[in-house]
């Protein structure tokens, strides 16, 4: 009788202790996730935050930069030569952010190249290879030393696997793979950024395209034609305040 006493006491025992563990087990698991939704949600603020102190830097060296210009606009209203001066400055800025004139500055060289077939099966890779290096804060690109401005086209005009025959079309010239890529900005950004685990490098070499990437300490990148086929602005007014 004791025996049997015995043995239900330490089966009852070894079910508290069973069931004691279980929940000890389902607490610590459970805290383990809330432990790394907590860590998830923490990272995703602090790169929102990165984010936003980066836009914020942005907006306040160009308010440094604008109320530097009112205060030489205003120092120069009694000095017409200073004026002159500073108009001019003001023009030339103005051509180097609208592409009018030669620029040169450390960046990327890309080429990129595959065969019809791969063009035919994703014909977006030169263009997400341009947004990237946008992305990346590339001050000035071009394709095949075409400046590719606002009003820049890139557009195939004819592709056929056939015939082998892949045409492309870009600020109303026509142009054929491989194509050479120039962007002008920092090197070591804009590399990090096309080879970036995942990235559009990895993406666009799975789908059988060939590219190259390599950084330079100068490149050189031509003005964009000024002669009416790429900017269009005859049908523009301005808005009188």
């Amino acid at each position: 009788m004791k025996r049997v006493a015995r043995s239900i006491s330490l089966t009852i025992v070894c079910l508290i202790l069973g069931t004691m563990l279980s929940w000890q087990y389902k607490s610590i698991s459970s805290s383990k996730a809330s432990t790394a939704i907590q860590n998830e949600r923490l990272e995703d603020v602090r790169s929102q935050l990165i984010e936003e102190r980066k836009i914020n830097e942005g907006l306040r060296n160009r308010n440094e930069e604008l109320q530097a210009q009112l205060s030489e606009y205003k120092e120069a209203i009694d000095d017409i030569e200073k004026l002159e001066q500073t108009i001019i400055r003001e023009k030339e800025r103005a051509e180097l952010i609208a592409g009018l004139v030669d620029v040169k500055g450390a960046g990327v060289v890309v080429t990129i190249d595959g065969d019809v077939s791969v063009w035919a099966r994703r014909p977006g890779g030169l263009i997400d290879l341009i947004n990237e290096l946008k992305a990346a804060e590339a001050q000035a690109i071009s394709i095949q030393d075409e400046r590719i401005v606002a009003m820049t086209e890139i557009k195939i005009i004819d592709i056929s696997e056939i015939h082998n025959v892949n045409k492309w079309i870009i600020n109303g010239r026509n142009f054929s793979p491989p194509f050479t890529i120039k962007a002008i900005g920092d090197p070591d950004k804009l590399d990090n950024s096309l080879h970036m685990i995942g990235g559009i490098l990895e993406v666009l070499r799975r789908s059988g395209y060939r590219i190259s990437v390599e950084k330079k300490d100068e490149i050189i990148i031509p003005a964009v034609r000024d002669d009416g086929s790429v900017l269009k602005y005859n049908l523009l007014k301005p808005v009188e305040e």
